[in-house]
């Protein structure tokens, strides 16, 4: 690649950065605005609370810290403080099984459902945008995206 196109792509990188950076106050802003037009006043629930709520609603027997911490990338101490707020909110519940009295697992309550339901939405509404973009691009280019992505990601 010439160095005339490497400079190009630094700059696009560059842009890519800034942009998301200014793009995500608007993202916390429709999901602010999405949680208040299901009646939730109060943003006090974290991005990985949301995804913790979602996950025990897709998988409520399966949903323990183990599973969770695997699910999310997250260590299971960030789990359990996830957790222990979702408790204290009412939004979760934790119980113990019959057949294994060591681990503990989590359900939902009405409410968490209903957030969970919430947070779904917000995530098509992400995915319809996402491809909306991607349809721009053939196959091939797709493909050469992916590699990159794939690259930038194993630099990180």
């Amino acid at each position: 690649m010439e160095n005339s196109s490497k400079e190009k792509a630094l700059k696009a990188i560059e842009h890519f950065i800034l942009s998301r950076e200014k793009k995500m106050a608007k993202r916390d802003n429709l999901a602010k605005d999405l949680l208040v037009d299901h009646g939730y006043t109060e943003n006090k629930w974290s991005l990985t609370q949301l995804h913790i709520m979602a996950l025990i609603n897709e998988h409520p027997n399966a949903s323990n810290n183990s599973f969770l911490s695997k699910e999310l990338g997250v260590s299971k101490p960030a789990i359990t403080k996830a957790i222990n707020s979702l408790i204290e909110g009412g939004m979760v519940l934790a119980k113990k099984k019959e057949n294994d009295q060591k681990a503990v697992y989590y359900m939902l309550t009405n409410s968490g459902q209903q957030l969970a339901v919430v947070h779904d939405r917000m995530h098509q509404i992400a995915e319809d945008r996402y491809n909306q973009l991607l349809d721009q691009f053939s196959d091939d280019e797709l493909e050469l995206i992916i590699k990159f992505l794939e690259a930038w990601s194993n630099q990180l």
